[in-house]
């Protein structure tokens, strides 16, 4: 017989399916499950036979957990027939034992009776388990488990349309490892043929699913065949126009054929649906920020997407904050080119150079390592002009230069975290250039869309009589 404990939880488990197999195991409620995985080792059942036992351990591995099995199935029987010889007294079983064991088989039985079509099920093989591995990215394992699931349903569309889905998924695959080459050529990739085939057989067997013509279309739009794409689209809204992934889709089609018009008004049409599509105010976002280069408009969708839950682990928010604080920096700045040192000729450059470094006091001057540092930015040596600033600010933290330009060069680059921490120490450091406030704002505002942080920064910078940007920062203070 057999002992089952849970023993691991990793990043990788499914914890809900665990939580959830836990509690039919245990016959608990799930809230008491979640406290009993909590705690391991957590013992799952015990005195199993082995053909339940490997159900049970292989039901649970499955699931990313790691699993103990006492004693080892392959070697089970021989150990437990030693550990019978040698434990049971020569005399008998006690009554007490016996009545003990035959209760554990009476309540196993009932265990067994009222769990094993549970236990079976989680090995059966469906189209939901399949999708959830085309999620998590296990596309050979998918593809076996679709391809089977298939050989007993040739018919079933729920099953065609994961076969297009997993073709889409390797297509997607095979150019991100191609760095996209690809995708602007026309039947590039014969995997979107096959999603093709699929999704369209699918449509033959169910024309009323409205998903499946939006599938055809992200294909054929991958393909760059964008009237196919299309055409695709408008039936899947006409199926459903209450679905506003339908509509997205054809917006997204719309902007690849340059329609910019249109295509807004097709992420407009979702919206209208509902207010709070996550993916319609990100095709907002994008389409205004990159197409019709209308930032403050981005700026406004950008704020409501970011308050969805999508975005949490949406891959593309980092890029979109970024670009968005990019296009509104210079409304509050000069050039950036403006603020960083003139460009010197050769000989000029290195005369000051060499001056600079054979200065004794070099080590311990912070003006010549500021003085070093604007030749080496001037040059667009970045890497010793940042080191020089650096030493700088480590000699006597209050030199405002030296902290102006490392802001304006990590803004060049950007990295937006980099410029507003030092912009944020400069001003801890008693920084009178407003150049720090009010930059310190734009990206609280537009980077990291903390609308009370970028009001106390454009507060004090209005307080400390602003600079010729003064009449722009009062427009973006939030009421």
């Amino acid at each position: 017989m057999y002992t089952i404990t849970l023993i691991e939880l990793s990043t990788k488990s499914d914890l809900r399916a665990i939580v959830g197999a836990i509690s039919n195991v245990l016959s608990i409620d799930k809230k008491e499950a979640v406290e009993k995985a909590k705690n391991l080792p957590l013992t799952l059942a015990e005195n199993l036979p082995e053909k339940e036992a490997k159900l049970m351990a292989d039901m649970f591995s499955s699931m990313g957990a790691g699993i103990k099995v006492s004693p080892p199935l392959a070697e089970a029987p021989a150990k437990q027939l030693r550990e019978l010889r040698t434990e049971l007294p020569r005399k008998g079983i006690h009554l007490g034992c016996l009545a003990f064991i035959m209760f554990v088989l009476a309540v196993f039985a009932l265990f067994v009776s009222l769990k094993h079509e549970w236990i079976i099920k989680q090995f059966t093989p469906n189209p939901a388990k399949a999708e959830k591995l085309l999620q998590m990215g296990n596309i050979s394992e998918a593809r076996q488990s679709i391809k089977k699931q298939l050989q007993a349903k040739p018919n079933d569309t729920e099953l065609l349309i994961l076969h297009g889905k997993f073709y889409i998924g390797a297509a997607r695959k095979r150019m991100n490892a191609e760095n996209w080459k690809s995708y602007g050529n026309i039947n590039a990739l014969p995997e979107l043929d096959t999603a093709v085939f699929f999704f369209r057989k699918a449509e033959a067997l169910d024309p009323k699913d409205s998903s499946i013509p939006r599938w055809i279309s992200i294909a054929e739009q991958m393909r760059r065949e964008f009237s196919e794409a299309e055409t695709a689209a408008r039936r899947a809204i006409s199926i459903a126009p209450e679905e506003t992934d339908n509509w997205n889709q054809l917006g997204s089609v719309l902007v690849e054929l340059g329609q910019i018009s249109q295509a807004e008004q097709a992420f407009y049409s979702a919206l209208r649906i509902n207010s709070n599509d996550a993916a319609a105010l990100k095709n907002l976002v994008v389409l205004n920020l990159y197409y019709t280069k209308d930032a403050e408009r981005a700026a406004n969708f950008l704020f409501a997407f970011l308050k969805q839950k999508e975005a949490a682990t949406d891959m593309d928010s980092y890029q979109l904050r970024t670009d968005l604080a990019t296009a509104m920096l210079g409304d509050f700045n000069l050039p950036l080119e403006r603020l960083s040192p003139p460009i010197l000729p050769f000989e000029e450059y290195e005369r000051r150079r060499s001056q600079i470094t054979a200065n004794p006091q070099l080590k311990n001057d912070p003006l010549l390592q500021e003085q070093l540092g604007l030749l080496y930015m001037s040059k667009g040596e970045t890497s010793a002009a940042e080191g020089c600033f650096i030493k700088a600010i480590h000699i006597n933290a209050r030199v405002e230069t030296s902290r102006k330009m490392l802001a304006v060069m990590y803004m060049k680059e950007p990295n937006y975290e980099k410029a507003l921490r030092t912009m944020q120490a400069a001003v801890e450091n008693g920084a009178k250039d407003p150049f720090f406030l009010k930059n310190i704002g734009v990206l609280q505002k537009y980077f990291k869309g903390d609308f009370s942080e970028a009001n106390k920064a454009f507060n004090r910078y209005l307080a400390r009589g602003g600079d010729n940007f003064e009449e722009r920062v009062k427009r973006e203070i939030v009421k």
